[in-house]
């Protein structure tokens, strides 16, 4: 799960969220999919996520996660089913 993993990132003493890339499900955008850097991220909340993007909160709940990556490299991504 999605959470699980950013929580592990967030407080693992060996781990960091630095870096990290948060796509998700986004319909409208190129792709249905928009990005933001985990380290922009202002809360996580039990069901969603908080960022900042031009002066307001955007909420995304943690089911529309698709892939966690840092640089090239694919942390987490959901299952198709």
């Amino acid at each position: 799960m999605a959470k699980r993993l950013l929580d592990e990132l967030r407080w693992h003493p060996k781990r960091s969220i630095r870096g990290v890339v948060i796509s998700y499900l986004h319909r409208g955008a190129p792709g249905d999919r928009a990005t933001v850097m985990a380290d922009e991220v202002v809360r996580f909340e039990r069901s969603f996520f908080v960022y900042e993007r031009e002066g307001r909160e955007v909420s995304i709940p943690y089911h529309r996660i698709r892939e966690v990556k840092r640089g090239d490299e694919v942390i987490w991504r959901r299952p198709t089913s």
